[in-house]
Parts: C-alpha cells; sequence; structure tokens
C-alpha cells in the first residue's frame, strides 16, 4: 500500500502543468496550444548551429510521422540571431517540410518552457492537454520508446 502510494506521488511530481503559448510557423500558419484540447504535442527547442540538433530532428520528424501521426510536433528556434531565411536553409538540408519549423526570436514561448530550468538543446518536451508528460534532452537510445509509450 505504501509502496502504490508513494508510486502515484511520484507521478503527479513528474506531470508538471503545460504551458499554454501561440507561435507561427516559416510557413506563417499559427499554432494555438489552447485549440488542440486532449491531443498530444511534441515540442523540440533547437536552434540551426546545433550539431545535436541535425540527428535529432530528422530523426524525431521520421518517428513522429511514421509512429504517431495525430501528434503535432513543432521545432522551435529561440535564438534571436537564426533568421528565417537560416531556418529555412536548415529545414531544408534536414529534409524536414517548413511547416514544423516555428521561429521564436523574442523567446517568448521558450521562457514559459524553461523558467525553473536552465534552457539546453535540443530539449524535447511532451504535452497532453494541461500537462507536461515528459522532457528529454536529445533522443539517447530507448528516448522514442518512452515518448510512443507516454503519449
Amino acid at each position: 500500500m505504501l509502496t502504490l502510494l508513494l508510486v502515484l506521488v511520484t507521478g503527479l511530481a513528474l506531470a508538471q502543468p503545460a504551458p499554454q503559448f501561440w507561435i507561427r510557423n516559416l510557413e506563417g500558419q499559427r499554432f494555438d496550444s489552447r485549440k488542440v484540447g486532449e491531443e498530444s504535442i511534441v515540442v523540440s527547442f533547437f536552434f540551426v548551429n546545433c550539431i545535436p540538433c541535425l540527428k535529432e530532428i530528422p530523426e524525431l520528424h521520421a518517428f513522429i510521422s511514421k509512429e504517431l501521426p495525430a501528434v503535432h510536433l513543432l521545432f522551435i528556434d529561440p535564438i534571436k540571431e537564426d533568421s528565417k531565411q537560416d531556418m529555412i536553409g536548415f529545414a531544408e538540408r534536414l529534409g524536414v517540410p517548413q511547416k514544423f519549423f516555428y521561429r521564436d526570436g523574442l523567446g517568448i514561448v521558450s521562457r514559459k518552457f524553461f523558467r525553473a530550468v536552465q534552457q539546453a538543446f535540443p530539449t524535447i518536451v511532451g504535452l497532453k492537454g494541461n500537462r507536461e508528460l515528459f522532457r528529454f534532452s536529445g533522443l539517447p537510445e530507448g528516448t522514442l520508446a518512452q515518448i510512443r509509450e507516454q503519449l
């Protein structure tokens, strides 16, 4: 009984409230987290000169597209110096459609996700409804299976 209680309390501690935000992608389409209800969202924070992001972004895009096509996937760049043209070139180089890329040059969205923790790149955050399900730094082995289980 005590073990079950500890597991439940630990699970509640891990389920953080999800920030609400809206942002436009490189194609000008607006994404509003408040309008997706209980649908799952995966947000990956990156910047165009991030070496680990070169591997993570195409891998995460391929996985979500194939395994979890109903999940909203957003690659968000919060670096002011990364221009829209830099991001378009980055998306083309990786072979990932521009509609998945969002520019947060003022850092408004990223600050909502990194209030109490240091921002690292890449960081992948899973959201569902009004709660944060997971937070990973990159895609170490086994991470995609954990994402599938939690979404």
